[in-house]
Parts: structure tokens; C-alpha cells; sequence
């Protein structure tokens, strides 16, 4: 490696109005390597976003009123995003608000005009708790927690509401009044007000019993009235359909307006009229001048969900309206005359690959039906862009969609990334192999430009991989994602470096372990091979081949590793390539055999949470490395000792480690609190000798990112952090100083 070659004197690298001399230009206490710059300060680590497209599911997305083609997005688990040139290129933006789980869960996401200035507010949460306001002043760049009062949902519903899709997302959740007022409408807990600019929110008390918000909008008419949309197909729901809201500014009341149904999922106001998307009530036009109320559904029909709609105000009769539909075809609809006439404009099929792309995207070869117009696609969002008619953005299932032409056309954004992977691999020749939620195992040969799926039927959760000890053959598990009810498989893929057809090879399973999450592949002495697999609630299992044949199963403990939490489920496996293997059991701790996992000792009682517990082995000198809740701990003489030494890694929240093939031990670490924005990747080049020498790693992509990492590994030329709802960060590694 080059040395990191120190900055020209009087350089301000973060803006921050200090000379920073490439030393610690962000007051962490600790020299930094490519602090705040998009290339390494005298290497090459340079990281970017990596991994399939698509995935998860977008909730939200707002056009910039005052910059032309910007738009910014909301996902249930992948946090804020932006895309430039009118929604065909996506990234993602996190920056200020550290890494908190609400953070990812965006329910609401409104860019308005303040006073000639664009303030973007969102909600988050999670089925009414934990949730939060957010903002951001400069287009997304930077974010800023604004308070903890109200809560929404980002991700599925509760009962009496639809359990899954759609959930209680819109843009308008959060509207601005004026001045320093804002309103808001939560999840469960009726409409909030605040009048310090978002700081603190007090609860309008205009409703007797149960509400559910699903939308709002101001008044076409009276400043200081909102209406709401409330979810009500539900007998034990008392307060059902549209309702308004008066007198924002002085004792607000609340009053029921009649004939609409009892679901309104979404609401445009175009000059005096409003258009209500009604559930599987349809489409209906309302103006409250004269309470004019029209049934314009037509051939939409009311066997799907009409969950969005936006549009364009021309006449009272030339009104430009796009619904988008759910729980059915997720089609896209279009009326240019107010409603009175209806064109799918999804009824012929749409591209699945995105701009500027030939290849179409994993996630929609896998699951065609989640494409838009498919059968199990949902329609969360639509908006028209304010300055150009025939542009339009839609999020939903696995991918936001964009129309430049009025949906003549429509393809998914270029790298939209909100994934979910668990575990991560990299062989001797370079090959990237990635566990995910959506598309089992997917493979790369070239750095991470190109991706490939591999996975067995029925299973849809790859996790636990391991390469054999020559890097010809990976081994992972195959699960299900969201229980451990049905019986897990494990898979051989004996030419991974061909990921367009690999050789996969499913293992015999009489035993029918559940999910696999954590498995080493090591070789016994006698030549026969062993897969050592970590099963969620099954212990600790081994299955050997000999002479080319996998033989049955055999059970070697079940004194740890009993029923994983679902959240982030892995289990850090590591071993010497034979004799000796070290498990993190999240709940018990560290275990060791020495006897190629026949036998095993409890080592460390640390318990492990969500990303937290992770392994890294120096096999050439026996020496392992472990990251617990609280520091990462060395142990030598790690088969015959117990003794550990604390690393003093500058954090008290380590996640991830991996050690790169030079030794240097990597340590990928979330912000301490909300308060401390940035993510970093430490590392120490020598973590044999050196306690406490450490530096971050991190450029600004990471830390515009803002990663919840679930996994790292490092080759002599990639550096990969994997992560829950941001996809992947690869970046090339450099090399050690001679």
C-alpha cells in the first residue's frame, strides 16, 4: 500500500471551515483516511454502490418544486434517496441523521415550497412506534432529526387494517400550513399539529375513537383547513372516510364528509376539485365549493385497490388523473377529460430493465408478477412532475418506475438499491458471493458490475455462505425469509466463477434442518470434506462428502444456537480449514470445537443483537478476532487459550470485522447516536501488535449512505460491506506499505 500521503496545508477537506491537513478533519479523535472526499486521500479506496437493482419496496416519492427533474424517495427499509434527470437515476442519501432503524422506515416524504425554498419533511416508523420527523434543507444532502412526537408506519399494518400491502404511506401525510405550522397524519393516532417548525407536535383532539390516516390535503378553498383520508372498512373503526378539519389556527373541530366511502388511501387537489383514490371503493371527485361528488371509478373497476392518485389541474372537464392500483394488477390508469374516460397505460406489458441499462433486473426475472401491471405488484405511490406534465414517478413493488413520456414507456430507475443481504464472500480468484433476501445467492466475477441468482425452488433467502478451502465451491443455505416453519436446504454451486451456469448441487437433507445461517467448509484429515452448518434453532450439524458423495446429516450440539431472532438473521462462522472452528451465537455467545465440530466449548458469554457478533480468523497464526456489543476483543493462541485483549477500536458500537489478506483487520461501526452522523470503517494495519492504532476508512459514499452493514469481507482486490435496505458497498482494496 501506498502510505496515506498527508494533505497540502491549508486544505479545508468537509467544509467545515477548519484546515484539516488530512488528520482528523470530523473531531472524531482519530486520523482520517478519505474523510469527506470521494477518493482516497492517497490510495484507491473509493467506494460505490454495488449489487442488483431493485428489491424491497419503495413507499414515497416527491418532486423537488423548485429544481426541474429532482425528486426524493422514502422505502420501507432502505431510509431516503434521491434521483436526478426526472426519476432515471436513483441514490441513496442519508447523511446527518446516523443510523438509527426508524430512519430506514419512511412513511411520508413531502418536498414543499417554503417561501421560494424547498424543505423536504418525512415520517418514519414502524406500525405507530419508534417513529420520528425528519428534514433536509439542501436537496437531500444532509438530513436533520426534527423531533420524536408522532409515529407512522413504513412497513406492514396492524388489525383492523390490511395486514400487508398497502401500508399507511403517502407523501401528503406531513403538510405545511404556513409560517412555522405543519400538520401531520399518523398511523393510529389521529393528525398532530406543530407551530415550531416541526420541533414539538401536540395532538388535535377533534376525534372520538379509533383513527387511521392514510392521507391529507389542504383545502382548495381555506388555508386553515385540512382534509384527511381515514381507513374504515372495518366495523370496530369508528371514524371512517373523508373528513375535514377547520380552523387550524385558532380551535380546530373536525366534521364528516358525506357520501364518500369508508377507505380513502390517497387525495390530489386540482384548482377546486379534489380526486379521492378510495380502496376498493374506487375513484371518486369531490368539490367542496358545492359538494359536487362524482363516482368516476369507470373501467378501473372495484375488484383491485385504488391506493394512489395524483394529476395535472386543467379544466373542471380536462383534468389530467393517474391512478395507480393494488391487491390485483398493479396497473397504471390515466384519464386526460377529469375521470370520464380511462387508458391503462400498463395493459401492454413494461420494460424491466432500467434507464441507460440493457440488462433487465434480477428481481423481475425472478418475480415477474412484482413488475408493474403484474399480478402481485402494489402501486404505494404516484406524482406527476410540477414542471413537466408527461413525467411521472411510481413507487412501487421492488422498484420506482418512471414515464418521461406519458407512460408510453415505462422503466425502472437506474440504481434503485434497497436490498437486504445477510452475508457476504469473496474466493481467492476474486469471486463475490452475496446472500439476499429477494434472490437467494447472487454471484459476481467482475467487481460487482454484473450480478447472477443462484438458489434452489421454493426458498427465497440465501445465507450462510462459505467457499471450499480452494475457492472451486460455494456452499450456502437456502431458507425461508420471514419464519422457520418449513425445512431449510443447503446448496453446492461447484463453479461459481461461471456465474451464468453454475453446477447447483442441493445437498441431501433427511434431517431437514431449518435455516441454515451460518456454515464453514473445512477438510479433515483423512481428505474427507465437511460442511459445519449453524441452524436457527437446531444446533450446531455437520454433513461430510467422500469420494465426491455428500453423506446424511449428523447432530453435534444443541447446546447453543436455539431460535434466532428473524431480524438480520446470520451467525458468524469461522474456521482454520480443519480442525478448529469458533460460532458466534448471538444469544450465547462464542463457542469453540477443536475437533472439526464434534465437540464444542463455550469460549466468551457475550450475547450479540441485530448486527452485532461477528468473527474474524487468522488461521497462520492462530489468532481470532472477535467483535462483541461493546469492542472487538483479540485472542491468541486461539485453539488452546481463552485469553482476549480489547482492541480499543474508538467505538462502543462495533459491527462487522473482517480480516483482509495482509492482516489488517477492518471494523465497520454505526454512529454512536443521532447526534454523531457519520458511519465509519476502521482499520488497523496491524492488529497483531497495535491496540488502539486505528483509522477510518470510510469515504463519503459510506457515510452519504448511512449503512445498516450486515456483513464484510475483504480480498486482496475488493472491499465489500453488505447491508439491510442499501444494497452494496464495493470498493477496490489497496495495498499494504512494503
Amino acid at each position: 500500500m501506498m502510505m496515506e500521503s498527508p494533505m497540502e496545508s491549508d486544505v479545508d477537506v468537509d467544509g467545515d471551515g477548519v484546515d484539516d491537513n488530512g488528520t482528523d478533519s470530523d473531531n472524531d479523535g482519530i486520523n482520517d483516511n478519505a474523510d469527506d472526499d470521494d477518493t482516497n486521500l492517497g490510495g484507491i479506496i473509493s467506494f460505490r454502490q454495488a449489487g442488483p437493482v431493485g428489491g424491497g419496496y419503495p413507499n414515497v416519492v416527491t418532486w423537488d418544486p423548485n429544481v426541474q427533474g429532482k425528486l426524493y424517495y422514502g422505502s420501507d427499509i432502505g431510509g431516503t434517496g434521491k434521483l436526478t434527470n426526472y426519476g432515471k437515476d436513483f441514490e441513496s442519501v442519508g447523511r446527518g441523521l446516523g443510523y438509527e432503524e426508524s430512519h430506514q422506515k419512511i412513511a411520508a416524504l413531502n418536498a414543499v415550497n417554503v417561501n421560494g425554498s424547498t424543505v423536504i419533511v418525512g415520517g418514519t416508523g414502524f406500525k405507530g412506534t419508534g417513529g420520528e420527523v425528519i428534514s433536509s434543507t439542501n436537496g437531500g444532502d444532509t438530513w436533520h432529526h426534527d423531533s420524536s412526537n408522532v409515529s407512522f408506519s413504513a412497513q406492514n399494518s396492524n388489525a383492523p387494517l390490511p395486514t400487508g400491502r398497502p401500508r399507511s404511506t403517502d407523501p401528503s401525510l406531513i403538510q405545511w400550513v404556513s409560517g412555522s405550522t405543519w400538520v401531520a397524519g399518523t398511523y393510529k393516532d389521529g393528525v398532530w399539529i406543530s407551530t415550531n417548525n416541526r420541533t414539538s407536535w401536540s395532538k388535535l383532539d377533534v376525534f372520538n375513537g379509533n383513527v387511521f390516516v392514510r392521507a391529507m390535503a389542504m383545502s382548495p378553498e381555506d388555508p386553515n383547513t385540512v382534509y384527511v383520508g381515514l381507513w374504515g372498512d372495518d366495523s370496530s373503526i369508528e371514524n371512517k372516510g373523508l373528513w375535514q378539519i377547520s380552523n387550524l389556527d385558532g380551535n380546530p373541530s373536525a366534521s364528516k364528509v358525506s357520501g364518500i366511502p369508508d377507505v380513502v388511501e390517497s387525495i390530489v387537489v386540482l384548482g377546486n376539485r379534489m380526486y379521492l383514490a378510495c380502496g376498493e371503493f374506487g375513484l371518486r371527485r369531490f368539490v367542496p365549493s358545492n359538494n359536487n361528488l362524482s363516482d368516476i371509478t369507470g373501467p378501473i373497476g372495484t375488484s383491485v385497490m385504488s391506493t394512489a392518485v395524483h394529476g395535472v389541474e386543467g379544466t373542471w372537464d380536462t383534468d389530467r388523473i393517474v391512478v395507480g392500483t393494488a391487491e390485483g394488477d398493479g396497473d397504471i390508469w390515466m384519464s386526460e377529460d377529469s375521470g370520464s374516460t380511462w387508458t391503462n397505460t400498463t395493459s401492454s406489458g413494461v420494460a424491466i430493465n432500467p434507464w441507460g441499462s440493457n440488462d433487465n433486473l434480477i428481481v423481475f426475472e425472478t418475480h415477474g408478477s412484482w413488475a408493474l401491471g403484474g399480478s402481485n405488484c402494489d402501486i404505494a405511490t404516484i406524482q406527476i412532475s410540477p414542471h413537466d406534465p408527461d413525467a411521472w414517478v411510481v413507487c412501487a413493488t421492488s422498484a420506482i418506475w418512471t414515464t418521461v413520456d406519458a407512460g408510453a414507456i415505462w422503466r425502472p430507475a437506474n440504481g434503485f438499491q434497497i436490498l437486504t443481504f445477510r452475508d457476504v464472500e469473496i474466493n481467492s480468484t476474486g469471486v463475490i458471493a452475496a446472500g439476499n433476501v429477494d434472490h437467494d445467492v447472487v454471484l459476481s466475477i467482475d467487481g460487482g458490475s454484473e450480478w447472477k441468482a443462484v438458489g434452489l425452488g421454493n426458498v427465497t433467502v440465501g445465507h450462510g455462505l462459505t467457499f471450499s478451502p480452494d475457492g472451486s465451491e460455494l456452499a450456502f443455505g437456502d431458507g425461508e425469509r420471514d419464519n422457520n416453519t418449513d425445512g431449510g436446504k443447503l446448496a453446492v454451486a461447484s463453479s461459481p466463477e461461471t456465474p451464468s451456469s453454475p453446477e447447483l448441487i442441493e445437498v441431501n437433507n433427511p434431517a431437514a434442518p431449518k435455516r441454515i445461517v451460518g456454515v464453514e467448509w473445512i477438510n479433515l484429515i483423512d481428505g474427507t470434506e465437511r460442511l459445519v452448518t449453524a441452524i436457527d434453532n437446531g444446533g450446531i450439524r455437520t454433513v461430510d462428502r467422500t469420494n465426491g458423495s455428500w453423506s446424511n446429516w449428523n447432530t453435534r450440539t444443541t447446546a447453543f444456537m436455539g431460535a434466532q431472532d428473524n431480524g438480520r438473521l446470520r451467525c458468524s462462522v469461522v474456521s482454520n480449514g480443519g480442525s478448529t472452528i469458533f460460532v458466534y451465537d448471538r444469544k450465547t455467545g462464542v463457542w469453540k470445537s477443536t475437533d472439526y465440530g464434534e465437540n464444542w466449548i463455550q469460549i466468551l458469554a457475550t450475547p450479540a443483537g441485530e448486527d452485532q457478533g461477528y468473527l474474524a480468523f487468522d488461521k497462520a497464526n492462530d489468532r481470532l478476532y472477535i467483535a462483541t456489543p461493546s469492542m472487538v476483543l483479540r485472542m491468541d493462541d486461539a485453539s488452546t487459550s481463552n485469553a482476549t485483549t480489547n482492541l480499543s477500536v474508538p467505538t462502543d458500537n462495533p459491527g462487522a470485522i473482517a480480516l483482509d489478506p495482509y492482516g489488517r483487520l477492518l471494523v465497520f461501526a454505526e454512529p454512536e447516536n443521532v447526534n454523531k452522523e457519520d458511519t465509519a470503517l476502521y482499520r488497523n494495519e496491524k492488529p497483531e501488535t497495535n491496540d488502539n492504532d486505528w483509522i477510518d476508512i470510510a469515504d463519503n459514499t459510506i457515510k452519504r449512505v448511512v449503512p445498516p452493514v450486515t456483513d464484510i469481507d475483504v480480498s486482496a482486490e475488493y472491499i465489500v460491506l453488505v447491508t439491510a435496505g442499501k444494497g452494496m458497498l464495493v470498493s477496490e482494496n489497496d495495498a499494504p506499505n512494503p
